[in-house]
């Protein structure tokens, strides 16, 4: 018998790798650590949850997933197109195994167990119950100068707020500094018409808000919750701290925020003003019959329209971050049209915390009505960031919910006129191409019965959305 040479290394290949590590695949426990794939876009879960994307990398050596560890036990599960497998981590773990795509290119992936990332003690949870906060945190703020020095944050206008004085404030003070190794290191991560460079951005800044500066000028982390910056596997801080402290010594940052906090501290008093995010709560929690235990916002008078939200659970206390844009008053409208061009930018990354939820219960009847993307959304124009019918149909019902808060918040003549505006944006701006007909049908079903469940208005509006598809 005649054994070709690369039978046998594949052979030995996979037999040395079973023997390090060992899963669970196909719904049974088998030494197996490769899996196969046709695709490059597959899935993982932690813990049963959400199905998040994962782009297989055959280049990267190893593809680094790091996983919170939330319990003492964490399944971790991958899902190609023709083939899954599942881990059970603990923290301080670190497993690999091969995604073979097309049976040839091997990614070789590692999943490491993480401490858990959020720590809500008692005392912390007392502090911060029912409230919400807006801040413009210092080292987050150190994260938005590098971001506006570097060579992409010059260039995009959704990073970067380019139209103050303060922004010509922070090129007069830091731009002699733009070749300091840091920035060299921002430059080769965030790339111009790469979208994939957004992860970084969104890692970096947000990240930021977990650390505060010590009475020795170093950046430590808090330890309230170690990482922010959603699935990004890296931690841009804990990764560049030395030269990030290096920057801030070299170019006297701490003097330069100090010498700003006058103007950061009135930027948070109008933002509380036009921004009440109170009444938001308690409207989003009495239509969704849930809530959260804390609200913060937290923004930089240098963000453009890069916004994100999180949230965070501990100890029975959940906590959700909004990262945003300032705000501000256009002379040409009234104070109710300025409230709600302001409050629609942190009102729709709020009610992600409630859309979200209820779209992971009705998530195989979304993909299904969703999964024609074209019918959906134009190609270009940013919503290459929304990859899936989930992602698509949240942003759809995110701010078409925010409709609904303005017709029982505002004078109707007003609302229907910032209405009308913001259907043009979704649509023109954001590519959004339904968006007007979805909207106004919510707006319909929500008028015709005021007291409509919100799983009935899921239910009546991918129904809908079913038949715009035929």
């Amino acid at each position: 018998m005649v054994i070709c040479p690369k039978k046998v290394y594949m052979l030995f290949l996979f037999t040395a790798i079973t023997i390090l590590f060992g899963c669970k695949t196909g719904g049974k426990e088998e030494k197996q650590s490769i899996i196969n794939s046709t695709v490059k876009s597959i899935k993982y879960s932690v813990n049963d949850t959400q199905l998040i994307d994962w782009n297989i990398s055959p280049e990267l050596k190893p593809d680094v997933l790091t996983v919170e560890c939330v319990k003492e036990k964490n399944l971790v599960s991958f899902y190609t197109d023709i083939d899954s497998v599942t881990f059970t981590l603990t923290q301080g773990d670190t497993l690999d195994f091969i995604i073979l795509l097309n049976k040839k290119d091997s990614a070789f992936t590692r999943i490491i167990g993480l401490p858990k990332n959020a720590n809500f003690s008692d005392d912390y949870i007392q502090q911060h119950k029912g409230k919400f906060e807006v801040d413009i945190p210092e080292v987050q703020e150190l994260a938005n100068i590098l971001i506006a020095i570097s060579k992409i944050g010059q260039l995009d206008s959704n990073m970067v707020d380019m139209t103050t004085p303060y922004h010509a404030s922070v090129l007069s003070s830091f731009l002699k500094y733009r070749n300091h190794p840091i920035i060299d290191t921002i430059n080769k991560n965030i790339i111009a018409s790469d979208q994939n460079s957004y992860w970084y951005y969104y890692a970096l800044k947000m990240n930021a808000c977990g650390y505060v500066f010590d009475k020795d000028d170093h950046i430590i982390n808090k330890v309230i919750v170690r990482k922010m910056g959603f699935n990004y596997p890296d931690d841009p801080f804990i990764k560049n701290k030395k030269l990030i402290e290096d920057f801030a010594r070299q170019s006297k940052f701490r003097e330069f925020y100090k010498n700003n906090k006058t103007y950061y501290d009135s930027l948070i008093v109008f933002y509380r003003q036009i921004n009440p995010i109170d009444n938001m709560q308690k409207w989003l929690e009495k239509k969704f019959n849930f809530s959260y235990g804390n609200y913060c916002v937290l923004f930089s008078p240098l963000v453009g329209g890069a916004h994100a939200t999180t949230q965070f659970s501990d100890n029975n206390f959940d906590q959700t971050f909004m990262f945003v844009c300032r705000a501000e008053k256009d002379s040409k409208y009234n104070m109710e049209m300025n409230e709600m061009l302001n409050s629609k930018v942190v009102f729709t990354e709020i009610d992600h915390n409630f859309v979200n939820p209820i779209s992971d219960k009705n998530l195989e009847s979304i993909n299904k009505v969703f999964s024609k993307r074209s019918a959906w959304v134009k190609e270009g124009g940013g919503t290459e960031a929304y990859s899936t019918p989930y992602t698509v149909f949240n942003e759809y019902m995110t701010w078409s919910v925010f409709s609904l808060y303005c017709f029982d918040n505002f004078p109707e003549k007003d609302a229907k006129q910032f209405i009308s505006k913001m259907e043009n944006q979704m649509i023109v701006s954001r590519g959004f191409r339904q968006f007007k007909s979805f909207n106004q049908q919510l707006i319909k079903i929500y008028k015709d019965e005021p007291n409509i469940t919100i799983s009935e208005l899921y239910r009546e509006i991918l129904n809908w959305s079913s038949e715009q598809n035929q």
